[in-house]
């Protein structure tokens, strides 16, 4: 089973023309059709210099995958965090391609802009399952 797992994400920045708050979403490209939102419906509402963290595992993705013992596989997810505008096309804060190894041990990740304004703490989990 592989999982993204969302940790916590910081802003440094105001996105907004007004002043209020940055309205955040992620978008995960898996492989084929496996695409995904986070949140589903709605959005992650920051101000500058204020955190979103999470007490519960907070999925983004997850995948359930038959790998046969001996066969190599490699997973390759592109995460993409983005801001919600109304008056404009939403912006893409931050975008960066993963490469799982199945299985794996648990990896912390820092997704973040090249200005380091936003920055998301992700957990990737490739665990083995039986069932």
């Amino acid at each position: 089973m592989i999982s993204v797992d969302l940790m916590s994400l910081k802003t440094l920045k105001d996105y907004d023309i007004m002043g209020w708050r940055g309205e955040f979403y992620f978008k995960v490209d898996g492989p084929k059709v496996f695409k995904a939102r986070f949140p589903n419906k709605g959005i992650i509402k920051l101000q500058k210099n204020q955190e979103f963290t999470s007490r519960a595992d907070m999925s983004l993705w997850s995948e359930i995958k038959t790998v046969r013992t001996g066969e190599p596989a490699i997973e390759k997810l592109n995460i993409i965090l983005r801001e919600k505008d109304h008056l404009k096309k939403d912006e893409k804060i931050a975008e960066q391609e993963f490469e799982i190894k199945l299985p794996s041990k648990t990896q912390y990740v820092i997704l973040q802009d090249e200005k380091e304004n936003t920055k998301a703490k992700l957990r990737i989990q490739a665990t083995r399952t039986r069932y």
